[in-house]
């Protein structure tokens, strides 16, 4: 069965017939979407932000360390006891101070950690008040930023949580500029399937409806609701790109009261 059959008892819900553009307003879905893009674009910035703070906070804490060392460091002799390139080019190490063994490990320059194995010996200045505190005395801490590694990072993050809000939008933009400016029309189901959407069940209806040069237009919606074949539906289409239709009423959005009646 097609939209092309009468439709002389169809008339368009009555808050469809107001002039364009309609007022719209949210459902409670649709404010849960606004909800969740917001906090997807908060946290997401916060998230970055986060990451960008803290290698601020970490180069001046070396800063202040870098200072320490040249100011009151001394020198001694250390083992590597492991090599990595793991977020950058890292170094252990092993060394002695008044008889005892301490471990550390720090960030080193590529062409000083590719002249080195494991076993190599190492120069190191440490803090004789804190001799956990060492670094290589070639590379103070001071002589390494993280930016080309942070920066990515924050990126990745930011993106991540943009497209999140994305995808909650790309739910409510669609459905509210059709319900704003879209014309209506008489669909019929032509097929109903079972189906899913995410971990949701439900079915997919599809549909035609006609358009005023007489043409035929189709959709597919995904619903909870099942319908059977032949069962008229109200289409809402963009009269430009009729392909861009949905099935009123929508979830996210609903047509305002006008001036002076009660939802």
């Amino acid at each position: 069965m097609s939209a092309g059959n009468s439709t002389a008892s169809w008339s368009p819900p009555q808050e469809l017939e107001q002039p364009l553009p309609r007022s719209v307003r949210l459902t409670g879905i649709g404010i849960t979407y606004c909800v969740l893009s917001l906090a997807c674009i908060v946290f997401g910035v916060g998230m970055a932000a986060r990451v960008c703070i803290q290698e601020l906070h970490r180069q001046a804490a070396n800063d202040s360390l870098a200072h320490q060392l040249a100011a009151e460091g001394r020198e001694t002799d250390a083992t590597v006891t492991r090599l990595s390139t793991r977020l950058g080019y890292v170094v252990g190490f092993e060394y002695n101070v008044d008889g005892r063994t301490y471990k550390n490990g720090a960030f080193i320059a590529s062409e000083h950690w590719q002249s080195l194995q494991v076993g190599s010996p190492l120069t190191v200045r440490y803090l004789p008040s804190d001799p956990n505190k060492a670094y290589p005395a070639a590379d103070p801490p001071n002589s390494q930023n993280h930016w080309s590694i942070v920066l990515p990072m924050a990126g990745m993050i930011l993106l991540f949580m943009l497209g999140f809000a994305t995808m909650f939008l790309s739910a409510l933009l669609p459905e509210r500029r059709l319900l704003e400016r879209g014309h209506s029309a008489r669909g019929v189901v032509t097929r109903c399937k079972e189906g899913s959407r995410g971990r949701s069940r439900g079915y997919f209806l599809f549909y035609d409806f006609q358009l005023p040069e007489g043409a035929l237009g189709q959709g597919k919606q995904y619903s909870g609701s099942q319908l059977a074949e032949g069962s008229t539906v109200t289409v809402l289409y963009d009269p430009n790109r009729p392909r861009r239709n949905a099935l009123y009423p929508m979830k996210s959005v609903r047509v305002a009261s006008r001036a002076g009646s009660h939802d």
